[in-house]
């Protein structure tokens, strides 16, 4: 459960960041179409290592069987 909170917290200040970004640019007046591209790619990126953890069988074994 504290892994989803976290997760999500992730998000949340991914998403943050990125607009604060475009903001930044908007108001610089600089082009925005190289933005667009580092942000589909990072923003890509973050979904996919999220997916990975959240559907991988292996860590969610030992997660809940193996003790410490």
């Amino acid at each position: 459960m504290l892994e989803k909170i976290a997760l999500i917290l992730v998000v949340i200040a991914a998403i943050a960041y990125f607009v604060m970004i475009f903001f930044g640019i908007a108001s610089s007046g600089a082009p925005m179409w190289p933005f667009f591209i580092l942000a589909a790619l990072g923003l890509g990126l973050l979904g996919r290592v999220i997916y990975q953890r959240m559907t991988n069988e292996e860590d969610n074994y030992y997660e809940k069987n193996i003790k410490e």
